[in-house]
């Protein structure tokens, strides 16, 4: 399957440094283009000022062009795929001497050579291979992601405490993320599949490392596995650790939809399930929303619904909500988003269908995207994009409301069903719902706001939907 268009686009906008209201002008005159700025204006929801403050910007990124000037008026556009392409082989050549700049690097400090361990210089200190990830290990709770390095990825197999450090990933329940350069021999590509990793392998034609990478959640470490080729760097700033993180998972998706396109088209993805891809949000009220970034991730595109439900049900063996009669939803109903319901309830289908339930803060971002819209739709409310304010006498189809789709094109973010999310009290007694419903006010229906609840509490008005990794 194919990347679709607003993910290649997302991608492209990342690359050329667009964020928010710039990258919405920029996919607009891209995909409609040429336009004048009342038009952009009307589609964007923003007034004419602003457009023409954010059109400047882009002229001035290079990204966008003047047209077709006619007297006052003026047309905008996107600058052709080749200036595009041009801008990005520049980029790429930046980022080629900087990589030669890092393989440069060195120390004063002398290094005493080890037959069996690796010496890693930092900027800081050296650290043998394996004091190197140890620390990782320290520095991470769940996950840790590794780019085996080129020049040969599989001798680490010949160090003697490898072994020693997979098994201490899964004595603390930590996986192994890992992206290696597939081999000619299936022996060297089977290798990996060691417990405590994940791997994905890249044709060495598309792979982009020479070095190899190691991502704890507090560092990034570049480092070779040839002994012949002594060096590394271990790097606390955030933001480069995160921008490699972030090309990690772009490359791991990449995998997945390459299998899934050499596998007859087999969904690898589920069908009834959106890719949220990993990267920077901003989550809270304005004017104290914070900046936060999350992997990769997998959610439901519409909440569970009564004939979800009851195949859970029927599979199980599981407890009918207490409202439905002889196990089944009411007639009709089977599209409806299920009800009453606790967090326990929700937790067991999750369980069931082998997903789980979303945090509080990948609800919000599956809701609200990048630009800090205050409804998943914009920023401005309207009744016939939800249901809310008791219009209905109850929940309503969950693709009901086309229009009120969320910036992933996700239904049902606002009004229907409050959602139950994975994210609880200090006492894990309560969790956060998310959402509104079909019965309060427009101020429910903000991406950001939240609601705690009892886990045991069932109400008519309170549903779910699940998440899934990635990675």
């Amino acid at each position: 399957m194919a990347v679709n268009k607003n993910q290649q686009l997302e991608n492209l906008s990342n690359i050329l440094g667009l964020r928010g209201k710039e990258r919405d002008v920029y996919a607009l005159c891209f995909f409609d283009g040429p336009l004048p700025a009342s038009t952009i204006a009307k589609e964007l929801n923003i007034n004419r000022a602003a457009v023409y403050q954010i059109i400047n910007q882009l002229i001035e990124k290079n990204v966008l062009q003047k047209e077709n000037i006619s007297g006052k008026k003026q047309l905008f556009n996107s600058v052709s795929l080749e200036e595009i392409n041009g801008m990005l082989m520049e980029k790429q050549k930046q980022i080629s001497e900087i990589q030669k700049q890092l393989q440069g690097l060195s120390l004063n400090k002398k290094i005493q050579p080890d037959d069996n361990l690796l010496s890693v210089e930092t900027l800081s200190t050296s650290l043998s291979l394996r004091q190197m990830m140890y620390k990782a290990i320290d520095s991470s709770k769940s996950k840790m992601y590794l780019i085996a390095s080129v020049d040969d990825p599989y001798n680490i197999y010949g160090k003697k405490f490898f072994n020693s450090f997979l098994k201490e990933l899964a004595k603390r329940k930590i996986t192994l993320y890992t992206l290696v350069p597939k081999d000619e021999n299936p022996a060297k590509n089977n290798a990996w599949n060691r417990q405590s990793i994940k791997v994905k392998f890249l044709e060495k034609s598309d792979y982009p490392f020479s070095n190899g990478l190691l991502i704890s959640d507090k560092f990034l470490f570049m480092f070779s596995w040839n002994s012949q080729d002594q060096k590394g760097l271990m790097i606390s700033d955030e933001t480069i650790r995160q921008t490699y993180l972030s090309l990690f998972l772009l490359l791991w998706e990449k995998t997945i939809y390459s299998e899934q396109k050499n596998n007859n088209d087999k969904k690898i993805f589920p069908a009834d399930m959106q890719l949220i891809p990993g990267g920077y949000f901003y989550s809270g009220e304005e004017p104290n929303a914070k900046k936060i970034f999350l992997d990769s991730f997998l959610i439901d595109k519409t909440p569970v619904t009564n004939g979800d439900y009851q195949k859970f049900i029927k599979a199980s063996g599981y407890h009918f909500p207490e409202h439905w009669k002889n196990g089944s939803p009411r007639k009709g109903e089977e599209k409806h988003p299920v009800y009453n319901i606790s967090w326990y309830d929700a937790e067991a289908y999750a369980l069931w269908a082998g997903k789980r339930l979303p945090t509080e803060e990948e609800w919000e971002k599956a809701a609200r995207g990048t630009d800090k819209r205050l409804y998943p739709w914009g920023n401005n409310f309207d009744v016939n994009f939800c249901n809310i304010l008791r219009k209905n006498k109850g929940a309503t189809p969950v693709e009901k409301y086309l229009l009120g789709r969320s910036y992933y094109g996700l239904y049902d973010m606002a009004g229907n069903v409050w959602e139950w999310t994975d994210t609880p009290d200090d006492e894990k007694k309560s969790y956060i719902i998310k959402g509104g419903s079909w019965s309060d006010n427009e101020k429910t229906a903000q991406c950001f706001y939240k609601q705690f609840e009892l886990a045991d509490k069932k109400y008519d008005n309170l549903g779910f939907r699940c998440a899934k990794d990635v990675v």
